[in-house]
């Protein structure tokens, strides 16, 4: 009964387990997903870089390559993230001497400048401009 009475039947010609190993076993009983998880697969080691050999070893060489290019990817991103953070609490903590800005965001103006344009515009069509 099982996967290995299909291997010896011939009706399989092998199996590959999912994962090898409970990650949950005891600590005398160290296998390569419980070392996974204890040193990439949890919050509280979100800090720490990536064991791309220990990934590489157990899930492949396509899966270990896909999480070396997203870190090596995250990582050329944190520059470009804290510029955007600064200049958008450049532009949160300036918005109220920004001209143009309250322009935009003032009712007030923004319902004038509405007919302003509107009149503009009629002016326009009228005179063939």
């Amino acid at each position: 009964v099982g996967i290995n009475s299909l291997i010896a039947n011939n009706i399989y010609e092998a199996a590959y387990p999912l994962h090898d190993g409970e990650y949950n076993s005891p600590e005398d009983d160290m296998n390569d997903r419980k070392l996974l998880y204890q040193e990439w697969a949890r919050y509280g080691v979100f800090y720490k870089f990536q064991p791309i050999d220990l990934i590489r070893k157990y899930f492949g060489e396509k899966i270990g390559l896909y999480f070396a290019w997203l870190g090596l990817y995250t990582s050329f991103l944190i520059p470009s993230s804290v510029i955007g953070v600064i200049v958008f609490l450049y532009g949160c903590a300036t918005i109220e001497e920004d001209i143009p800005s309250r322009e935009m965001c003032d009712q007030q103006n923004a319902f004038i400048m509405f007919w302003i344009s509107t009149h503009q515009f009629q002016f326009n069509s009228e005179h063939g401009h």
